[in-house]
């Protein structure tokens, strides 16, 4: 009899052949998710590759460890898988927070849940993407064969292309003509394909009703609200609705609220003027007027929003007047404002004894007189006019008033405002300034290189548009804002009717920062370029300004 001793026995490596078989499939997928998805990704955001294949190929060694070398390989396997799904996460975050809201990669269990639920209505429907959510509830999508699936599928071609491109807002109009929609994607507005004067009308009743306004009203100014789902996540749309005996006027703002909260050192004022209007805050000097003015649509409320958060609303009784309110600020009272009854409201709001009031959207000779009552004794009071240039926000101010005295006793600083459209960071391009600028007034000693638009990457040799800012350049928007602040001897230039003198005063005792110098700030500091300031500072208005100088 032969005794077998475990010494007699050859070694063997004791693991399932479905081990690693295991282990193989899931590198696979991951080689293949690296080399097809995120190098291209990472190449095309603009984010450092390299560095990104370096930790990743740290991670599978890592995660390759722990399933070999693990006591328990039920327990190991996955263990490692996480280690090796660690670096993908963390570019994941990264690269979301680099781009766009749009082109940002989402899961969830409510995504998932939401992607199921369009899967069923597109399948239902073969079109339907999109869902709304109104004054009423949820809004019934309509079977394929309901007569009312091509208002509901024109409803959400206009609204998505839109939301697609980043727009802020769509203003649609219908007159017997047809109905024209366009949508403004920094501040630049982009037309839509138009339909037929009967899908229009249409498509106004099913907007309107949805949004708790009354479809029949067609020349009453409205207001409602109702909520977007789409791919690129929920949307809230703010809808104002206006007619006339000829047209028919619709506007909906996507996440206003959202949009028009800005911070008060990201609105684009330069550190002077933000210095010059925080001396406001202390109690000794807060007191007399404040004019803020622009165009419409160049961020008036976003700025006087922003200077009123600059405020202590715990420590002080802070108001608001407004034709609207557009959103609302923690510890401030904002109060809606009739335009038969402004005057009276603003007279009540001043009577309460506050500490800041804005008076927003003041356009009426009896509230600027109330206004001016208070004097440099009264509270601080913030109005905003719609104006063309800050000489013309002066003489609008003067005329309302109808006393030079008055207009300009009480008054601490005056601000005029437009917006730029910021240089997209992924893709702006640098240059040398040239020498010519220096002939136009632009200090270019002071700065080694400027930027302009881009729109475009070089990815493998081939040029593809930029995906952050989708090939237009730019991103976002920015202020560019000329100021001056008012001292004894400018206030006698201008109640002298002298608006040339005031301002030369103002400039040389350096409280007059004109709207060129700084968008020629901007300019230097690459948030905008020398052509886009020079677009939204054209001659246009620089004629008004002579007309209001003379």
């Amino acid at each position: 009899m032969h005794t077998l001793f475990l010494s007699d026995a050859t070694p063997v490596f004791l693991l399932s052949p479905w081990k690693p078989v295991l282990i193989c499939t899931v590198f696979i997928a991951w080689g293949w998710l690296l080399s097809t998805h995120i190098e291209k990704d990472a190449k095309d955001a603009h984010l450092d590759f390299s560095k990104w294949n370096s930790f990743m190929i740290a991670g599978a060694f890592a995660g390759l460890g722990v399933m070999l070398f693990g006591l328990n390989f039920y327990v190991a396997f996955p263990i490692g898988v996480l280690v090796l799904a660690t670096p993908i996460l963390f570019y994941w975050k990264t690269r979301n927070a680099a781009v766009a809201p749009q082109h940002q990669f989402k899961i969830g269990t409510g995504s998932i849940k939401a992607s199921r639920e369009k899967r069923k209505i597109a399948k239902a429907n073969k079109q339907v993407t999109m869902t709304f959510d109104g004054a009423n509830g949820s809004v019934k999508v309509p079977e394929k064969e309901d007569a009312n699936i091509e208002v509901y599928l024109a409803v959400e071609e206009i609204i998505s292309e839109a939301l697609k491109h980043r727009a802020s807002r769509i203003d649609i109009r219908l007159t017997k003509n047809g109905c024209q929609s366009m949508y403004l994607v920094d501040g630049i507005q982009n037309k839509q394909e138009p339909i037929s004067t009967e899908l229009g009308a249409k498509l106004f009743s099913f907007i309107k009703e949805m949004s708790g306004t009354d479809p029949n009203d067609a020349r009453r100014l409205q207001f409602g609200e109702f909520d977007v789902t789409g791919t690129s996540g929920s949307t809230h749309v703010d809808l104002t609705a206006s007619g006339s005996s000829t047209a028919h006027a619709l506007r909906l703002e996507f996440d206003r609220a959202e949009r028009v909260l800005r911070t008060w050192e990201s609105i684009g004022l330069l550190p002077k003027q933000r210095d010059l209007l925080d001396q406001l805050k202390q109690p000794e000097l807060r007191h007399g007027i404040v004019l803020f003015g622009g165009d419409n649509q160049s961020g008036l409320t976003t700025t006087t929003y922003a200077i009123l958060n600059q405020h202590d609303s715990y420590l002080n009784n802070i108001v608001t007047l407004e034709k609207q309110v557009l959103a609302t600020l923690e510890g401030i009272t904002h109060n809606t404002a009739e335009d038969e009854s402004y005057a009276t409201q603003l007279q009540t709001l001043i009577r309460r004894d506050p500490d800041v009031i804005l008076a927003a959207d003041l356009s009426d000779s009896e509230a600027a007189k109330i206004v001016v009552k208070s004097g440099r004794d009264g509270p601080l009071i913030f109005v905003s006019l719609k104006a063309s240039s800050l000489s013309d926000l002066l003489s609008k101010w003067a005329g309302l008033v109808s006393n030079p005295r008055q207009s300009f006793d009480g008054l601490q600083a005056v601000v005029y405002q437009k917006l730029v459209r910021k240089l997209c960071e992924n893709c702006k391009v640098a240059y040398k300034p040239s020498p010519d600028l220096a002939k136009q007034g632009l200090p270019i000693d002071t700065v080694e290189q400027l930027y302009r638009k881009g729109g475009t990457i070089e990815h493998k040799n081939k040029t593809n548009p930029c995906p952050i800012c989708e090939g237009s350049g730019y991103i976002g928007q920015v202020a560019v804002f000329e100021t001056i602040f008012l001292d004894n001897e400018t206030r006698k230039f201008l109640i002298a009717g002298d608006l040339k003198g005031a301002l030369a005063n103002a400039r040389r005792s350096k409280r007059l920062i004109r709207l060129q110098d700084a968008g020629w700030s901007l300019v230097a500091s690459g948030q905008t370029s020398l052509e886009e300031f020079g677009r939204v500072n054209s001659k246009k208005t620089t004629k008004k300004t002579t007309k209001t100088n003379s």
